[in-house]
């Protein structure tokens, strides 16, 4: 019984999303900064496909774990095919949880969408729901990766690598900062806080 309770608060975290209005980030562009209670994040986001991702564009939904809000922010473009994109985005402060990463695969005859749940040190794309019948997951093994924003900041959040099952943060920070410093003058890379998911 505890099994398929399990299961179902796994798909009902993956589904729950779907009954809520998810709001965009809005993007920086590149003569904007900080106004108001806003915050900035950035990072750089390695995808699970390369070329495989067609034009299609990929996503990653957050929760606000406060307001219950969900939002989601474009972490590769439509028509690209670069496997890792730079991002950076205007957010409101809290605590964030990481929910879900939404991607399509390019087939022959158009694509096939993928809403993958994201936890600490689960590969969801193997077997998730076997997994939780055979009592190899348990309840307490699905954490959430979270990160907290404060108000009139800028956040770096690191190098996001979902190019495996099991994804990963690391702190590339000076090499994203001199690569898009020049493009962004207003802002303040040198200050900004690490943030990465954990």
């Amino acid at each position: 019984m505890k099994k398929i309770l399990l299961l179902l608060i796994s798909i009902f975290l993956s589904f729950s999303v779907y009954s809520q209005s998810i709001k965009s980030l809005n993007s920086v562009s590149t003569n904007e900064t900080i106004s108001g209670d806003n915050a900035i994040i950035y990072g750089t986001f390695i995808q699970r496909l390369g070329f495989s991702s067609g034009g299609f564009p990929q996503d990653i939904r957050i929760m606000n774990v406060e307001t219950k809000e969900v939002f989601s922010f474009r972490v590769k473009p439509t028509f690209k095919s670069a496997k890792e994109n730079d991002f950076i985005y205007f957010l409101a402060p809290g605590k964030y949880i990481i929910l879900n990463y939404w991607w399509t695969q390019s087939k022959w005859y158009g694509g096939t969408m993928f809403t993958e749940p994201i936890y600490k040190d689960i590969d969801a794309t193997v077997k998730l729901e076997k997994k939780i019948k055979s009592g190899e997951l348990q309840e307490e093994d699905f954490v959430q990766f979270s990160f907290t924003i404060s108000e009139n900041t800028i956040n770096y959040l690191g190098t996001w690598h979902f190019d495996k099952g099991l994804v990963s943060f690391t702190d590339e920070k000076t090499k994203l900062d001199n690569k898009i410093s020049d493009k962004f003058k207003k802002i303040d890379f040198m200050n900004a806080k690490t943030v990465l998911p954990n």
